[in-house]
């Protein structure tokens, strides 16, 4: 019998371990509101204790209100956050939406203290269980039932029951088997001082599975932060596979150097080594229309520097061809959709045409002609690789009135034919802030006429060319990145490029 009551007591005191409670601390109107209902409340519960109720023995309904049992309290919890500024934007989402959001704050096992997003105050389970149902379709964010005064997770009343009976007995059953293993069960005073040693032990390696298991959830990353990540990896892969917050700014620097070269013969005997470098200085910005569909415009500022042979050289600097583009993402993503985003563009010639120099004196530094995009563009998270592709088609008008001399004659229109591309790379995090990047581009032009006044119409041959592009992302900051890119020809040019960018995005 003294056996028996040893060990319910120990069992006791290993189940009934509790966790200390944290504070709730959210946006300033909730903080008010909540300060005046816990006074209330406070009135309340004094009056009742000076004051018994006559309804005081009949049972208590489900439905009750939400002060009256705080240990049966339950909030819905939208993600935990180690910075009050990530948590301070979860609220603001939710706030846009029309919840009315507040942030509880708790201290974990390693003193550091966890900001949790929450909506509600719920007196059972059940009721927090149906509030999430309806909240499923509309918050983005998977949801979590929490116990409204600390930051345990909650469970249903009855699997925690159920969990805490199955654990209970699964103890008890290997403790009695060691016992009766060792032959300790005659209720010998040796007997009962090896069970507590066991229990003791026990009960440690408990705490220490305690311990392990929220070092383990504090360290593993959180949805928020994963999807902040794989955004990095494909902002380093190219601007047409992200798009920007609805009411968010982004402001892109790029810079980017191109090498070519090539042999031309001179004088029908002559080969001379032909070089260009090129040099451009991007301005991009992005305004977050909605969620899924983005405006965006760029213009670059460009520097060309020609040498042929070791005598003759060239240079010019101008602006090259403005930009207006949009991406729209119709199809929201999923762990099992990927992402899919439609992005088109509009070119408009501004720096120096090619069609109105003086060719073989003068340099030129846009396209000399308007043209349209259209692409479309997918990526998806295979852990812990994230891939993705693109097709993409360009129309470019027709340039008309040109009345430029050539050695050829008077060239008076040029009729461009279409271009086609296509891509596929991947991305890897190696770790939070630093992620590697491949791909590989294809691009497929049809020919292009050449119409002159006083000369036959000539006409260009197709091309094609393949490069491949080996880049680095790292994090600045939360806003704020640094990409890195290379590009080499796959097919047979001497000629390969480098690019730079940092793209920052503001909040409005």
């Amino acid at each position: 019998m003294r056996k028996l009551v040893i060990m319910l007591f120990c069992f006791g005191s290993i189940t009934g371990m509790t966790i200390n409670p944290g504070f709730c601390q959210s946006i300033e109107d909730i903080l008010k509101s909540s300060s005046i209902e816990d006074s209330e409340t406070e009135d309340s519960q004094s009056k009742d204790q000076q004051e018994p109720s006559e309804e005081e023995g009949k049972d208590q309904q489900p439905d009750q209100p939400a002060h009256v049992s705080p240990e049966n309290q339950f909030a819905i919890q939208f993600g935990t956050f180690k910075s009050q500024g990530a948590a301070d934007e979860q609220v603001i989402e939710l706030k846009t939406k029309g919840y009315d959001p507040y942030i509880f704050q708790g201290v974990n096992a390693q003193g550091q203290t966890i900001h949790a997003v929450r909506i509600g105050e719920f007196s059972s389970y059940q009721n927090a269980a149906e509030k999430l149902d309806e909240l499923k379709d509309s918050v983005d964010t998977p949801g979590l039932i929490a116990r409204y005064d600390s930051l345990e997770i909650a469970e249903s009343k009855e699997r925690a029951e159920e969990a805490a009976q199955m654990a209970q007995k699964s103890e008890t059953q290997k403790i009695l088997e060691a016992e009766r293993k060792k032959g300790r069960t005659d209720g010998s005073a040796g007997g009962e001082e090896g069970l507590l040693e066991r229990i003791d032990r026990l009960e440690s390696e408990l705490n220490q599975l305690k311990e392990a298991e929220k070092v383990r959830d504090d360290l593993q990353m959180t949805e928020e932060e994963a999807k902040e990540e794989q955004e990095d990896i494909l902002e380093a892969a190219g601007r047409e596979y992200t798009l920007t917050g609805e009411g968010n700014i982004r402001f892109s620097y790029g810079f980017g150097y191109t090498y070519s070269e090539y042999n031309a013969i001179k004088e029908s005997v002559r080969v001379e080594d032909v070089a260009n470098h090129t040099i451009r200085n991007s301005f991009n910005v992005s305004y977050g229309l909605k969620d899924n569909f983005t405006l965006g415009t760029g213009i670059p500022f460009v520097y060309r520097y020609h040498r042929v042979g070791t005598v003759d050289s060239e240079e010019v600097t101008d602006l090259g061809d403005l930009s207006i583009n949009w991406r729209y993402q119709p199809v929201k993503s999923s762990r099992d959709l990927p992402t899919i985003i439609v992005n088109g563009g509009f070119n408009v010639p501004v720096g120096r045409s090619p069609y109105e120099i003086d060719p073989g004196v003068e340099l030129s530094t846009s396209s000399g002609m308007y043209s349209s995009n259209l692409g479309v563009s997918v990526s998806q998270v295979t852990d812990p690789v994230v891939v993705f592709s693109s097709l993409s088609a360009t129309y470019r008008f027709p340039v008309e009135d040109i009345n430029q001399k050539r050695n050829e004659g008077i060239l008076d229109e040029v009729d461009p034919g279409m271009g086609f591309g296509i891509g596929a790379g991947m991305g890897y995090a190696l770790s939070y802030k630093l992620n590697l990047n491949m791909s590989i581009n294809y691009s497929y032009s049809f020919e292009t006429e050449y119409k002159y006044k006083n000369a036959a119409v000539a006409e260009s041959g197709t091309s094609a060319s393949a490069s491949m592009s080996l880049g680095v992302g790292y994090r600045l900051s939360r806003t704020q990145n640094l990409n890195f890119s290379f590009g080499i020809p796959i097919t047979n040019t001497g000629s390969f490029s480098f690019s730079l960018s940092t793209p920052i995005e503001f909040e409005l």
